[in-house]
């Protein structure tokens, strides 16, 4: 994508578990070079992370090896930004903080994407998503008054905010290089962007207010929820103005219509006539939608929110899998490559980046600071669906949305 808006910058990221991951993807659908590094020591991704991986390429370094470190350097020398998710004292003990590559590259624009930040009482404590929900008053919010507090939907919830973030910091950085010539270093948390999401909470506690659960209820609203539908585990959502109520109970044939009153309406009706007959009458409703609805949905498929990206690494050619594709909606206009296995570009990487010679990349290999692994050809196991379902993690599994493929050929997205 030679007029991209980041084409011709390269990152060097080293990166695990989503934060920065999802940060750099972002940047690589914008045109940005990115490089990947992870340790060949470890086990090879599953096409679970496809959509974090995808359209990168993959050098492997095991920095516990005599050197590696140094090999680390030599990228980063060459690069426009340098990133990592680790601990600020995993990086200055394998010698890549901030300050060792700058040493190397003086207007570097370096990325610490760390749980609590670099400094601080907690700045040396590890964090992940779900633990950046709690720790940051998220999951106080959530749920019934009277019940547990509860957390987003997702493991990532807090992963997505901060890698956002990391990606609209390094675009300003990169415009700040462009205008003074200098670097600097970005330090980013999952803490402080999960808690800079709760400005008008902490507003409220700084006026005396104590916020509190109040699960889907609205003030504004006379009726606001998620209301049961035919079906397992089939919903509607509504959101009703006072002055709407006489029209929500003729819609609904009653002579008047509070909530138990609709909720009992509904309760043996489907989800997509309620919804329609609501917004008839200019009431807002909609389905609540599972991932097996959005996996299928012709919006998102037309749009290329959605698709499908074929493999030609050696021994997988023709197969396909599905991918995610940029979350601004340009869908098919983004080239998407197939996700790579770890150390897949070594070799390359270390020769037109590090400028390595080809001895000294034979001898990096055969010292395995760095290396290669085969691609990942099928995803990573949950446990037995049964088993899952029976600890509330799923509610079913819908057979047709096994047989996606077969779904997806018909519908024409296949060839």
């Amino acid at each position: 994508m030679t007029d991209a808006p980041l084409a011709g910058i390269r990152v060097l990221s080293m990166e695990q578990a989503v934060a920065l991951p999802v940060g750099t993807r972002h940047l690589a659908d914008m045109g940005a070079e990115i490089i990947r590094v992870q340790s060949h020591a470890r086990p090879t991704p599953g096409l679970a992370e496809i959509d974090l991986t995808r359209n990168k390429r993959q050098v492997a370094l095991d920095l516990s090896v005599p050197g590696a470190s140094d090999v680390f350097l030599a990228l980063a020398a060459n690069c426009d930004v340098v990133a990592h998710n680790y601990t600020p004292r995993v990086v200055r003990q394998f010698g890549i903080d901030y300050e060792a590559v700058r040493a190397v590259n003086p207007d570097v624009i370096y990325v610490s994407l760390t749980g609590f930040g670099t400094t601080g009482p907690w700045g040396e404590r590890p964090l992940f998503g779900p633990g950046a929900e709690a720790v940051s008053g998220h999951n106080l919010l959530i749920g019934d008054a009277d019940g547990w507090p509860g957390r987003p939907g997702t493991i990532v919830y807090a992963d997505t905010t901060a890698g956002l973030n990391a990606a609209f910091a390094v675009i300003a950085a990169l415009e700040e290089r462009d205008r003074t010539g200098r670097g600097q270093h970005i330090d980013i948390s999952l803490y402080e962007t999960s808690v800079a999401q709760l400005g008008p909470v902490i507003a409220e506690c700084q006026l005396g207010a104590t916020p509190a659960r109040f699960g889907n209820d609205d003030v504004n609203f006379a009726v606001h929820g998620v209301f049961t539908c035919r079906g397992l585990d089939r919903h509607v959502a509504v959101a009703i103005l006072q002055d709407q109520m006489g029209i929500l109970a003729e819609a609904m044939g009653l002579d008047e219509c509070p909530a138990s009153a609709f909720a009992e309406a509904v309760r043996t009706r489907d989800a997509n006539d309620v919804a329609l007959v609501l917004q008839s009458r200019g009431i807002a409703a909609t389905p609540v939608a599972d991932a097996a609805d959005l996996s299928m949905d012709d919006h998102l498929w037309s749009r290329g929110y959605f698709g499908l990206v074929e493999r030609h690494l050696a021994g997988l050619e023709g197969q396909t899998y599905p991918h995610v594709g940029p979350a601004w909606g340009s869908g098919p206009a983004v080239p998407l490559e197939e996700s790579r296995p770890v150390g897949a570009d070594s070799a390359a990487i270390l020769a037109e980046v590090g400028g390595y010679s080809s001895e000294e990349i034979e001898d990096l290999f055969a010292r395995r600071v760095t290396g290669s692994t085969s691609p990942a050809t099928s995803p990573v196991a949950r446990g037995p669906e049964q088993v899952r379902i029976e600890r509330g993690e799923l509610t079913r599994v819908d057979q047709e949305h096994h047989g996606w493929r077969a779904a997806a050929k018909s519908a024409g997205r296949l060839p």
